[in-house]
């Protein structure tokens, strides 16, 4: 029985053969640009961590402190989204919120609803009232 080499013969390496130049292959006519833009300045991220002060690094710009979360604006929005108004004062407890709303109604029908908008109203202005104590 002869083995696959010596009926095929050796394998060619086909690394070291120069690519033959397709006529069909578009030619790029254009010139490579003399610079490329510089990237945009970063923003920084300092209020979001948490930080008292922003600290401005290299590629950074400052940005303004923003604004205090409105209470008004707080009840507004649980009143009338609900757990995703909730979102307005805490964004990750909102769609855990909204989560198990949607679970809470799906196994406990509709008369759920009047039980889970006022918890939410006053989750929301309990969250907002602690981390105004805590920008203090």
């Amino acid at each position: 029985m002869r083995s696959a080499e010596s009926v095929m013969g050796q394998p060619k390496d086909h690394r070291h053969e120069p690519a033959e130049e397709n006529p069909r292959t578009p030619k790029a006519f254009g010139r490579r640009p003399a610079f490329f833009a510089p990237h945009p300045p970063l923003m920084s991220g300092g209020w979001y961590q948490g930080a008292d002060h922003e600290v401005v690094g290299p590629g950074r710009y400052p940005v303004p402190r923003p604004q205090p979360k409105s209470v008004k604006a707080a009840l507004l929005w649980a009143l009338f989204l609900g757990p995703l108004g909730f979102c307005y004062v805490s964004p990750v407890g909102g769609l855990i919120g909204t989560a198990m709303a949607v679970t809470a109604i799906t196994l406990g029908g509709a008369p759920v609803v009047a039980v889970i908008w006022p918890v939410v109203m006053v989750l929301s202005l309990a969250a907002l009232s602690r981390r105004s104590e805590d920008a203090e």
